[in-house]
């Protein structure tokens, strides 16, 4: 039997446990309301630092480089041995005197000849790459990289056979003879004696002067936003995301200046080319080219090393597909493995078509110089 003595401590233990329930609930904080905050737009994705865009598409194994615009160019040569360059640069005497460095580097045409392949004194296997921004290959000179200075890379041009056809050795006294080119050498060295190693040096430092110019990218990187339209801001996105160009494409000049074997190996005369192999004689270098900077690319058709590709919307669109080898053309060596199917639509490429054109710029009037 209860007692009411039970029945009273009962309930007053059951009010204390109600009322503890009620204290407990009360002393659990509300969860706040989230207000769901509208997704940025692309624009607005892009429109602050770099390293705060949306995460690139980095395949393994890549050292990471954000794009960036382009930096000043650090050359300090003196302007006396510039001039000294460009007369050179310019003359044909400089060669066989039928071929100058300006035949197939021409400055009216961003600092190409837009011909298939190079058309020296013989016809050249391999296209003729723009001398904008040279400075920044110092070491990986010529497509295969073969030249580590520029001394090197200016000497072979000018004694093949092929290209200008002169004699390095010989052009000292040549040039000694002209009295123009006496005082242009006295100007950039204080001395009449001429050496090769000057003659050459003063062509290195014209060459290293040559700079490209600002562009609509640069603009937009330093924090002017509406730089880019609609479709070029979409062709940056896809650069970096889905089209995975940004893998060898990237830094300031849009290049990882690494080699690589995108399988278009034949040549025009239907041959081979080794490409990096005949610099190193390493095996897993064949058919390896350096990958090319990207600004004013729209201008300097044809594409490749070998001039293959004529036009850049046909060079996207194999690129999306995995580099099919088409017109007879075969690997050699071992594809890299950065070539990839990465199904880009036709829209996609035009965007990203779009975004390259952004890195054009307005070519630096060059005035031909009056020879000696």
């Amino acid at each position: 039997m209860i007692t009411n003595q039970t029945k009273q401590f009962i309930i007053i233990a059951l009010a204390a446990i109600i009322v503890y329930s009620c204290s407990k609930s009360k002393s659990i904080p509300e969860e706040p309301t989230i207000v769901p905050q509208p997704e940025e737009t692309l624009r607005q994705q892009y429109s602050k630092s770099a390293e705060k865009w949306p995460v690139a598409a980095w395949y393994n194994n890549i050292k990471v480089r954000e794009l960036a615009a382009l930096p000043e160019n650090p050359s300090k040569d003196k302007a006396e041995l510039i001039a000294l360059g460009k007369a050179l640069f310019f003359d044909p005497r400089t060669g066989n005197s039928m071929k100058t460095c300006a035949s197939c580097h021409n400055p009216d045409t961003y600092w190409i000849d837009q011909k298939t392949t190079a058309d020296g004194i013989a016809l050249h296997h391999r296209n003729t790459p723009s001398m904008e921004n040279v400075w920044y290959l110092e070491g990986k000179l010529f497509h295969d990289g073969r030249a580590m200075t520029y001394r090197e890379q200016i000497a072979e041009a000018i004694n093949s056979p092929i290209e200008m056809g002169g004699n390095t050795t010989a052009l000292p006294a040549k040039l000694q003879a002209i009295p123009g080119y006496l005082r242009l050498y006295e100007a950039a060295y204080s001395s009449q004696t001429m050496s090769v190693e000057g003659l050459l040096d003063a062509i290195a430092a014209y060459s290293r002067s040559i700079s490209s110019g600002e562009t609509a990218f640069d603009r937009f990187i330093k924090g002017d936003y509406q730089a880019l339209n609609d479709a070029q801001l979409e062709g940056l996105h896809l650069f970096r995301t889905k089209g995975k160009c940004i893998n060898c494409h990237n830094g300031a000049f849009f290049t990882d200046l690494d080699f690589h074997n995108l399988g278009y190996a034949v040549t025009s005369k239907g041959a081979l080319d080794n490409g990096r192999f005949e610099a190193t004689g390493l095996e897993t270098d064949k058919g390896k080219f350096r990958t090319p900077g990207l600004r004013n690319v729209i201008h300097t058709a044809p594409y490749l090393h070998n001039g293959s590709i004529a036009s850049l919307g046909e060079l996207i669109n194999l690129l999306s597909q995995g580099m099919p080898q088409k017109t007879g053309q075969q690997i050699n060596g071992t594809l890299s493995p950065h070539i990839q199917n990465v199904r880009l639509s036709s829209k996609e490429q035009e965007n990203i078509l779009a975004f390259l054109e952004s890195l054009s710029s307005v070519p630096n009037k060059t005035e031909r110089p009056v020879l000696p």
